[in-house]
């Protein structure tokens, strides 16, 4: 029975059609109110996932870059968290500290950094309905590689010619400390012989010779951006000692003595009579009698002969007679009667050289025909050239060489040489500012870039087991050619030219004394960062 009347109620109430529209606004009523809170709390969910997100990214390229560079590689982690402060604004209050840490990438080893945070509130609807707190997460991860710098001991400056570095002959390179060229021509640096080649790195802005590819296992960097000349900024010093011009010579000097010298003279006039002159003239007429003079003068560090001491001499009074005219009895005369007294004081005696020593100035040549020492200083060689020839001992510490005019620099076998460039220390006694005597610290020859270079003789080296040349070698319009040998004791060699020619019996196995190594960068490659996650 009860079975019977439920389906007749049915029947009923399916037949009916009163109140069907209330009936399917209050079935379909949760599910209106439902979608409208889901998606009220779905739309707050996406702009916390996406701020976070953004966050995290932000974070972790900040950190990447800070990594690249070894000033700030040890800060990423407090960089990543300030950048991701920075990006929030709704999530401020509620967000989980960024965890910052480095990571793996691609085979690397700790090579990117990888950012993570939360937020976790309350969504309205769904924390009504479950009374749990939702909770958004966001990972992102930035690859980094820091940027390069290369040195070069070998360095060609000119910026389109083919051999701009020629390696020739049975020469040997075995100074792993780089060649480099900024030609972009496609044979910048080339081989025309058969040497023996271990350079470390071969860097070039145009292309280079197949023959390294098959006979040699340098890093090879062809048509490469950043090449640039390490001292293009340098201009060439010239205090005030190196303007003094000199002559070089192999014959001894003789000591030179100054000092301040004090002259007194005192002039007397005197008037006398009769043709003996043997009567006073009392009353001389106009435009007679003269006053008396007493004149002082002084000159300081004067040249004065050697052997002169200090105190005051008073030579002998001269005297002069003027005849003023007159006959016999009354002829009258004028008497001038000089006396010069001298004081010296403040006497300095600078002892001669010996022969073959030379000091700081500007020479036209200096053609070596003894045994010779240079003092520390700058020597300007103005037009001519520093010739090294012959069996003659050359020295000199803290000295640097500054060709102008054309000047050329010729070094032979068969002396033995030892040079070496002033620190910055020495630079600053010559009276060069610190700033410019840190950047020019180090270099021996600077040719001045404003002259016509040394023409197609160029600037020569040809050395031997005992040719020693600390120091930089500068010729930005020259090309050098190099043959022989060199050695290096207590600073690094580095030769930068417009062009290098290597050729002959060239034999080079150090640039740099044991310890040391070439700290001028000639090429930058940028550091890069990419978001991988």
């Amino acid at each position: 029975m009860i079975l019977k009347f439920m389906r007749e109620t049915v029947r009923k109430l399916a037949q009916c059609r009163s109140g069907n529209a209330t009936m399917l606004v209050a079935l379909g009523l949760p599910v209106l109110i439902g979608g409208a809170g889901l998606g009220v709390d779905m739309t707050q969910w996406y702009m916390w996932k996406r701020e976070l997100q953004f966050a995290v990214d932000q974070a972790a390229v900040a950190g990447a870059w800070a990594r690249t560079d070894e000033d700030t590689e040890n800060t990423y982690q407090t960089r990543a968290t300030q950048e991701f402060n920075s990006n929030l604004a709704v999530t401020d209050d509620f967000h989980s500290a960024p965890v910052v840490q480095l990571a793996d990438f691609a085979g690397g080893t700790d090579n990117s950094v990888a950012v993570s945070a939360t937020v976790t509130r309350e969504l309205p609807f769904t924390g009504f309905l479950t009374g749990n707190s939702a909770t958004v997460y966001a990972y992102a991860q930035a690859s980094f590689e820091e940027g390069t710098t290369f040195t070069s001991c070998l360095i060609a400056l000119d910026d389109d010619d083919e051999g701009a570095i020629t390696l020739g002959g049975n020469s040997v390179l075995t100074a792993s400390c780089g060649l480099a060229a900024l030609s972009v021509d496609d044979l910048s640096i080339k081989v025309n012989g058969n040497p023996t080649v271990d350079a470390g790195w071969i860097l070039s802005a145009g292309g280079v010779d197949e023959w390294f590819y098959a006979n040699t296992d340098d890093v090879i960097m062809e048509y490469m951006s950043g090449l640039y000349d390490p001292f293009a900024d340098l201009d060439p010093p010239n205090p005030a000692e190196s303007q003094v011009s000199r002559t070089y010579s192999c014959n001894a000097t003789a000591d030179t003595t100054t000092a301040d010298v004090t002259t007194r003279t005192v002039t007397q006039y005197t008037y006398w009579q009769k043709q003996n002159k043997s009567e006073v003239w009392a009353s001389p007429t106009a435009p007679y009698p003269r006053a008396n003079t007493d004149l002082t003068t002084t000159s300081h560090a004067q040249i004065v002969p050697n052997g002169t001491t200090a105190g005051t001499n008073t030579g002998s009074p001269t005297v002069q007679w003027n005849d003023l005219g007159g006959t016999g009895n009354n002829k009258k005369w004028e008497k001038v009667t000089t006396t010069t007294t001298t004081t010296y004081s403040n006497v300095v005696v600078t002892p001669g050289a010996p022969a073959g020593s030379v000091r700081p100035g500007t020479y036209t040549n200096i053609r070596i025909g003894c045994d010779t020492a240079f003092a520390p200083g700058i020597y300007n060689i103005v037009g001519g050239s520093l010739t090294i020839n012959g069996q003659h001992e050359v020295t000199g510490s803290g000295v640097m060489f500054v060709l102008y005019d054309g000047a050329s620099i010729n070094i032979n076998g068969g002396a033995d040489v030892n040079l070496t460039a002033p620190l910055a220390a020495d630079l600053m006694s010559f009276g060069i500012s610190a700033d410019d005597a840190n950047k020019l610290a180090g270099m021996l020859v600077f040719e001045d870039r404003d002259g016509p270079g040394a023409g197609n003789n160029g600037q020569k080296f040809n050395g031997n087991a005992n040719t020693i040349l600390n120091g930089t070698f500068y010729f930005p319009v020259s090309e050098v050619f190099f043959a022989g040998t060199a050695g290096v004791t207590s600073q690094c060699l580095m030769i930068a030219a417009n062009n290098i020619t290597i050729t002959g019996t060239t034999n080079m196995s150090t640039f740099c004394p044991n310890g040391s190594s070439e700290d001028d960068v000639v090429a930058s490659t940028a550091s890069t960062v990419r978001l991988v996650a």
